[in-house]
């Protein structure tokens, strides 16, 4: 794995993490994140509660400097107690007795294996709307949803596989300099940009 590179600007905190920065330290938010929930059922979490979670774990993940395979693994862990709030695949509604012919189906976005799905916020967050789906498919066929993924006969890696020769370059124009091409969050940043500046012919998987 790339080192976290450490020359280039300053990465900013969300505001809605800033708030929380002062009372709490590192160690206490990776224990945190350990514990937190651990004891209830699955389903027994309030989406208030959930935001929290979620909050916390990006206050983590900027702790740590990038993803982790532990935070990896608490956040899919999460997802999979809570498959409805992480990726919404919410229990089906009882079916309609009697439902009327002339009522169009409407249409559902494929739902990825956990790995792959565990990223859906993220990629809604920066792709357009009408590339959210392909997006996946393109990550489901690059990397199946694994951050660490690495190209054993290229320098392809991350999320979107993007080649380590042009990751300096493209990640500074997207506004990541310095970031860790292994960081789930800028990988999926600079795929963005680069298929809202150059289309999707930069991938094999289309």
């Amino acid at each position: 794995m790339v080192g976290k590179q450490c020359d280039g600007p300053a990465r900013v905190l969300p505001d809605h993490l800033a708030r929380r920065l002062i009372p709490i330290r590192p160690l206490v938010v990776v224990v945190a994140l350990a514990v937190m929930f651990t004891a209830a059922p699955a389903q027994a979490h309030t989406d208030e509660q959930l935001d929290e979670w979620v909050q916390y774990w990006e206050l983590a993940l900027f702790y740590q400097g990038g993803i982790t395979q532990e935070l990896f693994m608490q956040r899919w862990d999460m997802a999979e107690r809570h498959p409805c709030y992480f990726w919404d695949r919410c229990p089906a509604p009882p079916p309609h007795t009697h439902p009327s012919p002339a009522t169009p189906m409407p249409t559902q976005a494929r739902v990825w294996s956990g790995t792959v799905e565990a990223w859906r916020t993220l990629v809604v967050a920066y792709f357009p709307a009408s590339q959210v789906e392909r997006a996946m498919r393109v990550m489901n066929c690059e990397s199946g949803g694994n951050p660490f993924a690495k190209n054993r006969s290229s320098s392809a890696s991350g999320l979107f596989q993007h080649l380590g020769k042009y990751w300096a370059t493209r990640s500074a124009k997207a506004g990541w300099a310095g970031a860790d091409i292994f960081d789930p969050t800028a990988n999926v940043a600079v795929a963005a940009w680069l298929q809202r500046t150059g289309g999707w012919g930069h991938w094999v998987c289309r």
